[in-house]
């Protein structure tokens, strides 16, 4: 049984977010990675305004979405195949190039849009605060937010990054990048911080977007995918420190306020 490029496209990073999820979900409510939990379950279940049923509705939605916006996408910019003698090799390293100038354009969207939708009223208020429900995040509720949103942030911000880096014409090449940003989404929203502390200062992960679902520091850390560059870049980095949780077994983040400028 053969598929083409373009469901392969649609459907893998969609079937990547269900069993990475699933994943996170079954190691985060064991015991081996009890000490790495950064919330306990009864803070999930107190803290969080909206149910487990909902999210799920809302994820299984926004994957309806972007199954329909991969499925457009992609016959409408496809281009002649590459001839015969074309190198296996030269189209690997193509395909890498794309995805990389991919990710930095699709992280720096992320980050404007993010940014912006905190500092409109009306933007949080009507779109944005339906994410913030989550005031602890989990693994399948990366995705969780307004329809609308999702159709700005994602659905619009990863067709423009992949229109622009050329990689519409490669199929298998959206797939791994749309693959890559649903992992990326579930690493920072998964509730574990598996991240060694030597990539925290690059890299985004669950400690550093916790952080930003927390009310303290909700108007920072909008760096929401891959790097953590653009909040050092302009200004909207929150310092923290992730420490043993008092009396009980896992992990509390700490955030660290700016001292006021004299």
């Amino acid at each position: 049984l053969r598929f083409s490029d373009e469901a392969v496209a649609a459907a893998v990073p969609i079937l990547v977010y269900w069993t990475y999820s699933g994943v996170h979900t079954a190691l985060g409510h064991g015991r081996v990675m009890a000490k790495y939990r950064l919330n306990t379950k009864a803070e999930e279940d107190s803290k969080n305004t909206v149910s487990k049923r909902a999210v799920l509705g809302n994820v299984l939605m926004q994957h309806l979405m972007q199954l329909v916006a991969v499925t457009v996408l992609t016959p409408v910019t496809k281009t002649s195949p590459r001839p015969a003698d074309a190198s296996r090799a030269s189209s690997y390293l193509t395909a890498a190039r794309q995805i990389a100038v991919t990710v930095v354009l699709y992280d720096v969207y992320r980050y404007a849009w993010h940014r912006l939708a905190h500092r409109s009223r009306f933007l949080y208020r009507h779109l944005h605060s339906w994410h913030h429900r989550l005031v602890v995040p989990y693994a399948f509720g990366a995705k969780y937010g307004h329809p609308v949103e999702a159709l700005i942030a994602d659905t619009a911000g990863a067709s423009l990054a992949i229109l622009a880096s050329g990689m519409s014409s490669s199929p298998r090449a959206t797939a791994v990048f749309l693959s890559l940003c649903n992992i990326k989404g579930i690493d920072n929203h998964c509730g574990l911080c598996l991240l060694p502390r030597r990539l925290q200062s690059l890299w985004n992960g669950a400690a550093y977007h916790g952080v930003h679902h927390l009310p303290r520091g909700v108007r920072y850390n909008f760096s929401d995918l891959f790097f953590v560059t653009w909040d050092k870049a302009f200004g909207t980095y929150l310092h923290y420190t992730v420490e043993e949780r008092p009396g009980g077994e896992g992990l509390v983040i700490q955030p660290v306020r700016p001292k006021a400028s004299k």
